[in-house]
């Protein structure tokens, strides 16, 4: 298959480029080599004739210097960017990584525990008096939400199979660096299984999202699992 990968160039990026590359032909997309997810005609043009798109362009995590203008214009009009290419390219198969902040797992804001796929996200049950957050904070989980709603959009109107991997903080290789009271973690090893799980399903899967850790008491990783056929380590 011939696989188009956004944000190749960044942590998990390049580590499924280097997962992948014996196995299909890969298109690397990065802001590293002056490609941008804002930048449509540059997306389409580089899309033409493959097969799945794997989106991990974002800002990946909240940052301090970052506002909910900076957020949205990435992590949302970016994601919208790339779903339209993917949509008017053909592409059969779309897979995004969202994020466990997803439900609003950041530092300062309230989420309902145990961690399941079905959850209300932050805006659905957090007060205002409840938040002792940064603004960062909300922006990032926030553009986690718009961006798998408006993928939501292209897979509920079957314009192509969208897979959402909501994912818990990514560590390289041997290292352990727990996030939260809930220790959310998962092992780069991890992450690559699951998304090559997601490239090589064959089931028709028109919009599924599913959380995506490691083996932890209150995480329910048994939709990936059981539809993806997820085994972490």
């Amino acid at each position: 298959m011939k696989i188009f990968i956004t944000g190749s160039s960044g942590f998990i990026g390049n580590e499924l480029v280097n997962y992948l590359s014996d196995k299909h032909e890969i298109v690397k997309f990065d802001l590293s080599n002056n490609l941008d997810i804002l930048n449509f005609d540059q997306l389409k043009e580089s899309m033409k004739d493959c097969d799945i798109v794997v989106h991990l362009a974002a800002h990946r995590k909240p940052y301090e210097n970052k506002t909910f203008k900076d957020y949205f214009k990435t992590n949302c009009q970016g994601t919208f960017n790339v779903a339209q290419a993917a949509m008017e390219c053909g592409i059969k198969k779309f897979i995004y990584t969202s994020s466990t902040s997803y439900f609003g797992i950041e530092n300062g804001i309230p989420y309902v525990k145990p961690i399941k796929d079905d959850n209300p996200i932050m805006t659905q049950h957090v007060k205002v008096e409840d938040l002792t957050c940064r603004d960062c904070d909300i922006a990032y989980s926030t553009s986690k939400v718009i961006g798998e709603q408006i993928l939501a959009n292209f897979g509920l109107t079957k314009k192509m199979q969208v897979i959402i991997l909501r994912i818990g903080p990514t560590r390289k290789r041997g290292e352990y660096r727990p996030f939260g009271d809930l220790k959310l973690h998962l092992k780069i090893e991890n992450a690559l299984q699951v998304l090559e799980s997601a490239i090589n399903s064959t089931k028709e899967l028109w919009y599924e999202f599913f959380t995506v850790t490691d083996e932890l008491e209150q995480v329910d990783i048994s939709k990936a699992k059981e539809i993806l056929n997820y085994k972490p380590i």
